[in-house]
């Protein structure tokens, strides 16, 4: 018996041996290299193009508010650079012509005592008399934004949005889903209200003047700009309509893209026909601008080009005399 316990102890270390080394590589396990997991790529390391359409495809309602809210910011800039201009020209216009019967007016009133009781009576009856300039002054520099017209901003607004309305109908009737997805489709025509409408309601607006109402009439009516700033405002607008039109023929193909869904293509087709419309439009401005700029040289030439002639030939004749 003494003998056989002896053997089954000498038996048992190969046996702990043996479960050692079976235990060792599962205890080991966590040195050795496992399998690679798949790799994830962060969103950052894509271009923002891709980033935008993936956020567009997977959660639409979420992204197009943020397009709307920032394209509202840049074209509301855009329409009050815009609308700055327009009456930057008009008030040229405007002194330029006061300016001609002020010129004349001076030249027929006489100089007289009575002349100039008149001149200090109508500068006191406009608040320009010398004891009123002071409060003047005061009064134009009493707040930092006193310069920035705000008046456009109810009517703009309520134009954009009339236009929405519009626009969303017009969708449905060319073929947008009625009842389905009516969220993405009220968003599609915001979008396309900001693009187009929001700059020119803000340059031109047409309740509150008579020429801007007349000039969204010849627009919709000729589509025929009559100046270089209604180019500028309206083949953007013209861009936008025609690209979120064409953006919507890839929708009903079998092509089984995520990208096909409502409303992706119509909107990346308004952004890029805006995109095209803005480009044609700078660049035949500038195209113009170049020709005016040219034919004022050339004409600024023949002038010079006169005067050297008159004044050769009055030389020579005093020569000859």
């Amino acid at each position: 018996m003494a003998a056989r316990k002896k053997a089954s102890g000498a038996a048992s270390p190969p046996e702990n041996a043996s479960g050692a080394s079976k235990a060792s590589p599962t205890g080991s396990s966590s040195s050795l290299p496992r399998d690679p997991l798949p790799v994830t790529v962060p969103d950052k390391s894509l271009p923002a193009p891709t980033r935008f359409l993936t956020s567009l495809i997977q959660d639409p309602l979420s992204t197009l508010p943020l397009l709307c809210g920032l394209l509202a910011i840049v074209q509301g800039w855009f329409g009050y650079w815009a609308r700055n201009c327009r009456l930057k020209m008009e008030k040229a216009n405007e002194d330029g012509g006061a300016a001609a019967e002020t010129q004349v007016q001076a030249r027929t009133e006489g100089k007289s005592f009575r002349g100039s009781l008149d001149k200090l009576w109508d500068n006191a009856l406009k608040g320009e008399a010398p004891h009123q300039r002071l409060f003047k002054k005061r009064s134009n520099a009493q707040s930092a934004f006193a310069s920035i017209d705000t008046r456009f901003v109810p009517q703009a607004v309520m134009i954009t949005l009339g236009a929405t309305l519009a626009l969303h109908c017009a969708v449905v009737l060319l073929g947008a889903p009625l009842t389905s997805n009516v969220t993405q489709t009220f968003l599609l025509s915001l979008l396309l209200s900001v693009l187009a409408i929001l700059p020119l309601s803000i340059a031109l607006p047409p309740v509150a003047t008579t020429h801007g109402r007349f000039a969204w009439l010849r627009l919709v009516s000729s589509l025929a700009p009559s100046d270089n700033l209604e180019l500028v405002l309206f083949a953007p607008a013209v861009g936008t309509l025609i690209g979120a039109w064409t953006g919507a023929f890839p929708i009903p193909l079998d092509w089984d893209r995520p990208w096909q869904k409502w409303p992706v293509t119509p909107i990346v087709g308004a952004l890029a026909g805006h995109a095209v419309g803005s480009i044609i439009g700078f660049t035949i401005v500038a195209w113009r601008k170049t020709l005016e700029a040219a034919v004022g040289v050339l004409q600024e030439v023949q002038q010079n080009e006169g005067m050297q002639r008159k004044t050769g030939g009055m030389k020579e004749t005093q020569k000859i005399k």
